[in-house]
């Protein structure tokens, strides 16, 4: 079931980011990459997942790693297209904030790779996702961007994921708290697809 709700969620990503990707927008682009970057890490999970430790430790420990690199990747074009989004509406750039974010990224790289853990990843994408809301959310209250609107409610129901996955909230040994997970975040992408959608209109219309 891990295997179905991953290529499931990768069906969507790269159906969500041929569609953004041609706007030809910095903004569309990068939350494109975020979204297609999510799909492409959820199958190099699954493979952790199917495999285990049949192939032995190392062969997991490789794929896992992997897959929490586009993890810490995807959280990162998830905030550089959403620091993008600031700058349409006027923000003043920050030239040190983007250098120093990818100072993070890689250091983060680092520690996963000494220590691979998912809760380091479950906790920056929490906050990446905090940001993105407070971010998206100031959009719609002073803009009125339509499509904002639909992201908060994409990523709102994003955080249902984190939940589920950390309180291992299950309905059997067959569709437990990972399966549920991804449905969560199938849904929450198609839902953030659709808002990015709709400002990537908006922006092109004006």
């Amino acid at each position: 079931m891990v295997a179905v709700t991953n290529l499931i969620m990768l069906l969507v990503a790269v159906f969500s980011f041929t569609k953004l990707i041609k706007f030809h927008q910095v903004y569309a682009s990068q939350m494109a990459t975020f979204i297609i970057i999510m799909g492409v890490s959820g199958c190099f999970g699954a493979a952790a997942h199917a495999m285990h430790y049949q192939f032995g430790k190392r062969i997991f420990d490789v794929v896992f790693f992997i897959s929490n690199t586009l993890n810490l990747l995807a959280i990162f074009f998830c905030f550089r297209g959403s620091y993008t989004y600031t700058l349409l509406r006027g923000k003043p750039a920050n030239k040190y904030l983007i250098g120093f974010t990818i100072a993070w990224v890689v250091a983060l790289i680092i520690i996963t790779f000494f220590d691979n853990k998912f809760v380091l990843i479950k906790i920056h994408a929490a906050m990446t996702l905090v940001y993105s809301l407070v971010v998206h959310f100031s959009g719609y209250k002073k803009y009125h961007d339509q499509g904002s609107k639909i992201v908060v409610i994409g990523i709102s129901i994003s955080f249902l994921s984190i939940l589920v996955h950390s309180l291992h909230l299950s309905i059997s040994e067959w569709f437990n708290y990972k399966d549920i997970a991804h449905v969560i975040m199938i849904v929450s992408l198609i839902i953030i697809y659709r808002g990015i959608k709709t400002n990537a209109e908006s922006i092109k219309a004006h």
